[in-house]
């Protein structure tokens, strides 16, 4: 998995709050572990502390791992397993050939990975970025650099090569469109309609 961007998501804003939330509860929980001391005379109490290190690793955990679902942060999850139809398109932009896959997303609040997996190649994401389309039909565009590797048996016909690819995705992240370029390789281009499956 590899960093990606969120325009209009200001991560160091939200890291700030998470610090601010340490502070405070490692405050709280000594204050509580000095209470607690004083009520039973269990001298444990004294010598058990949390750092705010500690306590801001842990929310930062939590967060990374399912906070940022959270409508309210406006990043989508983009996690599951998205069908594809895709359609190499002539200089003309007529149709050369037809093809289909399945695109794996994997996904946290820092990282992701965009996984395409056809009968003949495997590509993978290596720079991804992410903004709300606005408007009334709102929905988002992810644009991501991939490297394609052939399958083992395909080679001899196709060869590996670095591509450019931008989806339009709904508002309600079940489908969308596609536009890809391929380059240093295999010079082709074309569209792909998508659909969540999981």
């Amino acid at each position: 998995m590899h960093d990606y961007a969120v325009f209009g998501h200001d991560r160091v804003t939200i890291g700030r709050w998470l610090g601010f939330a340490a502070i405070t509860i490692s405050g709280g929980l000594g204050q509580l572990f000095a209470w607690a001391n004083n009520l039973t005379g269990i001298d444990a109490f004294t010598k058990a502390s949390l750092t705010t290190g500690v306590i801001y690793l842990i929310l930062h955990w939590v967060f990374n791992k399912w906070v940022w679902k959270i409508p309210v942060f406006e990043v989508p999850d983009l996690n599951g397993i998205w069908e594809l139809e895709g359609t190499t398109l002539n200089e003309d932009g007529g149709e050369r050939f037809k093809w289909t896959g399945n695109i794996g997303i994997e996904q946290n609040w820092k990282t992701i990975l965009i996984h395409l997996k056809t009968a003949n190649s495997q590509s993978s994401s290596y720079t991804a970025t992410l903004s709300k389309r606005y408007g009334p039909t709102g929905g988002w565009l992810l644009s991501y650099s991939y490297r394609n590797e052939p399958e083992l048996e395909q080679t001899h016909e196709l060869s590996s090569h670095k591509g450019y690819c931008e989806i339009e995705l709904d508002s309600k992240l079940t489908v969308g469109k596609a536009s890809y370029f391929n380059s240093a390789g295999r010079r082709t281009f074309g569209i792909m309609h998508l659909k969540r499956t999981l």
